[in-house]
Parts: C-alpha cells; structure tokens; sequence
C-alpha cells in the first residue's frame, strides 16, 4: 500500500507565473533567464540576505552603500557563490553587527 502513495509520480507541477514586475514564465529555464537579466539586483539582494541571516539584524539604509561596494566586488568576479559568501565574511557589516 505504501508503493502505491509514493509510487514518485505525483501531481504535474505548473511552474509558470509572473514576476512582479510583471513578466510572465512558463518554466524554471524562462525564469532562470529572467533572473539573469537583472543578475546585479539577485546579487544585492543575495549579498542582503545572507547578511541579516548571519547577522540577525536587517540591513538599514546607511549600511546599503557597504552592499552595493560588496556587489561590486563580486560583479567583477562573475558573482560566483564562492566569492560571495567570502566576502559577506569579510566585511565590515558582518564582522560589526
């Protein structure tokens, strides 16, 4: 009986939708390439994230200058995940928050 709930076919899953900005997709692939046109706005707001898990407290607005120079280094790199959270542990708001 326990195959046959979890034979591993299950409901089909509609992966389409809209951004809020607006911009309709119909699978991972068409929102991969949406995300890949705004690549520097996914990285700040990556940078963003990881920042306040680590650190416990959200990013005010006098520290958003500290993560846009921390995009900027990794901009240069090609945003790699690697060099990302490398930098977040370097720098200034996660060692002083």
């Amino acid at each position: 009986m326990f195959s046959k709930i979890f034979s591993g076919k299950g409901p089909r899953v509609d992966a389409s939708g809209v951004t809020a900005g607006g911009k309709a997709f119909s699978g991972i692939a068409e929102y991969k390439e949406l995300l890949l046109e705004r690549e520097d706005q996914v990285a700040r707001h990556l940078i963003s994230r990881l920042l306040v898990y680590a650190t416990g407290a959200e990013i005010q607005f006098a520290d958003r200058e500290q993560v846009e120079v921390l995009a900027e280094k990794v901009r240069k790199k090609g945003y790699p995940l690697r060099t990302i959270i490398h930098k977040v542990v370097q720098s200034e708001l996660f060692r002083n928050k």
